[in-house]
């Protein structure tokens, strides 16, 4: 194809699909003549390029408050192009620009389509005949068409080879929870008395954290984290010593994080599961790659692709409140746009007493797990479950 014709949207994969799909040597954008940010045409050829080199790509403004005119704009530049292998794509844009759009492309005899991003697949709206099939979109994708960028993970992903090690210590911390915050505590507070890259620890039993409490670690758990190879030449003086190693600085990091265990806990399950791709844990994202500024928004627990749709995943070791949904909420509208799906993991009760932070994550359009599903022993597919089951058609008419 030798030009596609595209009204720019807010929503990303409308802007992407079609082009990656179909590859035409060139894209015209027509966008909304009081749209100022012009570093989104740069985010999207960005995109383009990466996937289709040599990619042409111009934008043009367009007043959307006129039929007429936006009619007009598209047959000059059509006109002026001289191009006959030339389609309109009419996914995006507003309600008038479509119109236009349809009575031009009528009017000039250009093939008119459409793009279904739920069913993947790109249909000529003469005769609903199919076009093309969408090709799988990376997180990569997504993010440079948004002008952002990763800057890298609060945790390194674990290795295949100790997976089983850390959903076995998971598990066995998750029905210790009220040992392992203090336990937790212990560490932490031990590991802030030593250099970054230290792994041997030695303290005393019982100590204080800076605000004057208390804490000592349970000897179970840490015994766990020794079976487990989490930690090595443990030495138990139970109420006067303690001394053991940790096995490597990611070790470190884990067992001076309460959370993370099931971030962990959840990115195995969907790496596991073979369902997904680009799974990604503790992705942290700058929301603006052009400002010259490197600034991380919010921290996303686990992100991964379904099928080039993409899925947000917020892991709660305690119950999730509706701050915590609305974060959850803001990340996925804002990467995704409608076109992507949020899951709650939390370790609480929510869905068995049916609280109200279930029912709330109902009506956001959120599915939630919690600590009945996260203690099964299919856990795995009750994810790919709720994520495959999660119906972004129904979600057009809930009041988010």
């Amino acid at each position: 194809m030798e030009l596609l014709i595209e009204f720019y949207d807010k929503d990303v994969l409308k802007n992407i699909v079609a082009p990656l799909a179909l590859r035409p040597k060139k894209i015209i954008y027509f966008y909304d003549s009081g749209m100022q940010d012009m570093l989104v045409f740069a985010s999207l050829k960005k995109c383009l390029e990466r996937n289709i080199p040599g990619i042409q790509l111009e934008h043009y403004p367009i007043n959307i408050l006129s039929v007429d005119k936006i009619f007009r704009q598209i047959t000059r530049v059509v006109d002026r192009h001289g191009i006959e292998e030339c389609a309109l794509d009419l996914t995006g844009g507003s309600e008038l620009m479509l119109l236009a759009g349809y009575k031009a492309g009528t009017k000039l005899n250009i093939p008119l389509l459409h793009t279904d991003l739920v069913n993947k697949c790109i249909t000529n709206l003469a005769d609903d005949s199919l076009v093309a099939k969408t090709g799988a979109l990376t997180l990569e994708d997504f993010v440079d068409a948004k002008g952002a960028c990763f800057m890298g993970e609060s945790h390194r992903p674990p290795s295949q080879e100790r997976f089983a090690a850390i959903q076995e210590m998971a598990r066995f911390l998750f029905q210790r929870l009220f040992q392992w915050k203090f336990t937790c505590s212990f560490i932490q507070t031990v590991v802030a008395r030593t250099l970054p890259h230290e792994l041997f620890m030695e303290s005393k039993w019982n100590i204080h954290m800076k605000n004057g409490k208390a804490v000592y670690p349970d000897r179970e758990i840490l015994e766990k984290f020794q079976e487990l190879g989490f930690m090595q030449d443990l030495y138990i003086k139970e109420g006067k010593q303690v001394q053991f190693s940790f096995s490597t600085i990611e070790d470190r990091q884990y067992c001076i994080s309460f959370g993370v265990w099931l971030e962990l806990y959840v990115y195995i399950a969907a790496a596991q599961s073979g369902e997904f791709n680009d799974v990604k844990l503790g992705t942290m994202i700058d929301w603006n790659a052009y400002d010259n500024i490197t600034v991380a928004g919010n921290e996303i627990d686990v992100i991964l692709m379904d099928e080039s749709l993409p899925v947000f995943i917020s892991c709660k070791l305690r119950e999730a409140d509706t701050a915590a949904l609305n974060e959850l909420l803001i990340a996925k509208k804002r990467l995704g746009g409608w076109f992507s799906k949020g899951i709650i993991v939390t370790y609480s009760k929510e869905k068995k007493i049916h609280i109200g932070t279930y029912k709330r994550a109902q009506e956001l359009g959120l599915e939630l797990l919690d600590a009945t599903d996260i203690m099964a022993e299919d856990f795995d597919q009750r994810l790919v479950r709720a994520i495959r089951e999660h119906d972004l058609i129904s979600l057009k008419w809930k009041k988010i």
